[in-house]
């Protein structure tokens, strides 16, 4: 972990910037598509190459795959029209390797330390400026911190959907109750720490593509709240299909729910900071109290 260290400081700074307004008016003063994508392709293979080379665990093969994927991804809005097929093509590609887990293969440890988060906080960060900077997409309230109303709509919707989450899941034993146990101060500083986690690095992704993009084209497109809400959900749950063993029917189907919950606020709102609170308290509710 002191090896990685500084690949993880690298992939913070980058990550962090990525959210920024005023990171997007710096790419926007670039003119060529290419040159902006070409910029976010190498940052994005810098924080592997810093992590490997430093621990001795840099694979030719590895750093092929992941530069072929990264070059996709990057200048995907580079040398395609922005239109509806490339849009869902582009999401395609943005789930593709989460479903597949492609990233335990290329980010390997010395040890058991499991690494691959660095691959996933890169892969997110990469999408998200693809769509803000490239395809210059307008997701709605995005960013790190909710204001004072987003934060009361978050969690209006998450007092609404708690319970008939847990009853779901609960129902069809997708878990079971088994709170975090220890000294109280251990709990609370765990319950900050995750809520938090989820917040800043789950919800911000997951928010912007499925509510930020999905939903709101659809809406745009279908001029149907409720059609857009239910298959932005049915998307959600889909991607979660194989959380444990595929397919994992129980975990899509609560999923699903907790989709249309955060479809609601979306669409109330306006706000992916908004269905990223509610997002962020379900999950770290899940995460305290049952396994």
């Amino acid at each position: 972990m002191t090896a990685a260290l500084p690949a993880f400081l690298v992939e913070a700074f980058f990550y962090i910037a990525s959210i920024f307004e005023e990171t997007r008016a710096r790419f926007h003063r670039i003119r060529l598509p290419r040159l902006k994508a070409a910029l976010l392709w190498i940052s994005a293979l810098l924080p592997y190459c810093i992590f490997s080379l430093v621990t001795g665990t840099f694979e030719r093969n590895a750093f092929y795959l992941l530069a072929m994927l990264c070059a996709v991804f990057a200048f995907w809005y580079a040398l395609l029209p922005r239109r509806l097929a490339y849009d869902i093509g582009f999401l395609v590609i943005a789930a593709a390797p989460i479903i597949t887990h492609v990233f335990r293969r290329i980010y390997r440890s010395p040890d058991d330390t499991r690494v691959d988060i660095l691959g996933h906080l890169m892969w997110i960060r990469l999408g998200i400026a693809a769509l803000l900077i490239l395809r210059e997409w307008n997701p709605g309230a995005f960013g790190f911190w909710p204001r004072a109303r987003e934060w009361r709509a978050g969690l209006l919707w998450y007092f609404i959907f708690i319970i008939p989450i847990v009853l779901l899941a609960l129902g069809t034993h997708d878990v079971h109750f088994e709170p975090v146990s220890g000294p109280w101060w251990r709990v609370l500083g765990i319950g900050i720490g995750t809520f938090f986690g989820i917040l800043w690095v789950v919800a911000l992704g997951e928010e912007l593509f499925f509510r930020g993009v999905i939903e709101r084209a659809l809406i745009d497109n279908w001029r149907s709240t409720a059609l857009a809400v239910a298959v932005s959900a049915a998307l959600f749950g889909s991607v979660h299909l194989g959380f444990r063993q595929f397919p994992d029917w129980r975990r899509a189907a609560t999923t699903v729910l907790l989709g249309i919950a955060l479809g609601i606020v979306y669409a109330r709102t306006a706000s992916v900071r908004a269905s990223m609170v509610t997002h962020a308290f379900v999950v770290a509710t899940w995460r305290m109290f049952f396994k």
